[in-house]
C-alpha cells in the first residue's frame, strides 16, 4: 500500500468494503476513547454537532441519540463509499442525519453552524491538518467545542524477545510511517490547537491495548512486511519468521501490543 491508498484515499484503494468493515471493528475497540471525546464535547439535547471524516456513520448515529430529536447531526467524508455506508447506517437507525461528501479542508457549512465538531483518526491522513482544524473552528459557534482524536504510529509497542524480530518489526513500522501521510499526528494536536487560538485546551493520552488479530489489521501488518521486503529492508524469510513468532505467541496467550492515542479538546473563543 502506498501513501495514497487505504484510508488516505478509500475510493482509490480498491478495498473500500474491507475498510468499511474494519471501521465497524474499530468502533467496538474505541468505545472508551469515544466516550472520553463525547464528554469533552459537552453535548446537550438540541445541540448541533458535526463529525468530520464520519466514515461508516456509527458515530453520527451515536451523536444523534445524544442530542435527541431537537438536535442536528451532520457528517462529512471524502470517500463516496463511506458516505454511502454512513447514509445506510443512519437509515437503519431511523435517524435524520445530514451526510455529505466533502473535504475536511473545505467544509460545506456556514460559519458558526455547530455547537461541537469532532474528528477521529482523520488528521493522520491529511497533508494540511492545520487547514482542517481552522475549518472546524470556522463552522463552530463561539463558545463551542472542537475535539480531535488521533494516534501516533511511531509509538506502537510490541512484546518481542529476539533482536531479529525487533528489527523486523521496526522495518514494518518504517513502512507504515511511509504509508501514513501524517503518522505522528496525535502528539502534535495539543500545540496545533493552541496555535489556532483555541482556549480551554485539554489533552488526554490513552494506552490502547491491541489483540493479535486486531493488531495485524490495524497495523496493516502483512502489507507493511511486503513493502519492507520490496524496499530491500527485509528478507521474505525474516518476514515469514516474524509472523510465525507472533502467531505462536498468540496461541500461547503471550501476545501483547499497544498503541498511544491522543484526544485533544478546545473551545472557540467568544
Amino acid at each position: 500500500m502506498s501513501a495514497n491508498t487505504g484510508f488516505s484515499n478509500v475510493d482509490a484503494s480498491g478495498r473500500s468494503d474491507d475498510l468499511v468493515d474494519y471501521l465497524a471493528l474499530l468502533a467496538q475497540r474505541l468505545a472508551a476513547v469515544r466516550e472520553d471525546g463525547y464528554a469533552q464535547m459537552r453535548l446537550a439535547p438540541g445541540a448541533a454537532v458535526l463529525d468530520v471524516g464520519c466514515g461508516a456513520g456509527e458515530v453520527c448515529v451515536e451523536l444523534a441519540a445524544r442530542v435527541g430529536p431537537a438536535g442536528r447531526v451532520a457528517g462529512v467524508d471524502l470517500s463516496q463509499a463511506m458516505v454511502e455506508a454512513a447514509r445506510r447506517a443512519a437509515a437503519q437507525a431511523g435517524r435524520d442525519i445530514d451526510v455529505r461528501e466533502a473535504s475536511a479542508t473545505a467544509l460545506p457549512f456556514a460559519d458558526a453552524s455547530f455547537d461541537a465538531v469532532r474528528a477521529e483518526r482523520v488528521f493522520q491522513h491529511l497533508s494540511d491538518p492545520e487547514a482542517a482544524l481552522l475549518e472546524m473552528i470556522r463552522v463552530t459557534r463561539p463558545g463551542g467545542r472542537i475535539v480531535v482524536f488521533d494516534p501516533d504510529h511511531g509509538q506502537a509497542s510490541l512484546a518481542l524477545d529476539e533482536p531479529r524480530h525487533r528489527a523486523t518489526f521496526e522495518a514494518a513500522r518504517r513502512a507504515l510511517l511511509r504509508m501514513i501521510v501524517n503518522p505522528h499526528s496525535g502528539v502534535r494536536l495539543g500545540a496545533m490547537f493552541k496555535r489556532a487560538g483555541l482556549i480551554e485546551v485539554a489533552q488526554q493520552v490513552r494506552l490502547l491495548e491491541v489483540e493479535f488479530p486486531d493488531f495485524a489489521r490495524a497495523f496493516f501488518l502483512h502489507e507493511q512486511l511486503a513493502n519492507a521486503v520490496a524496499a530491500g529492508e527485509l528478507t521474505a524469510e525474516a518476514s515469514g519468521e516474524f509472523l510465525a513468532a507472533l502467531e505462536a505467541r498468540h496461541r500461547a496467550g503471550e501476545f501483547y501490543a499497544n498503541a498511544i492515542g491522543y484526544t485533544v479538546a478546545g473551545t472557540r473563543p467568544a
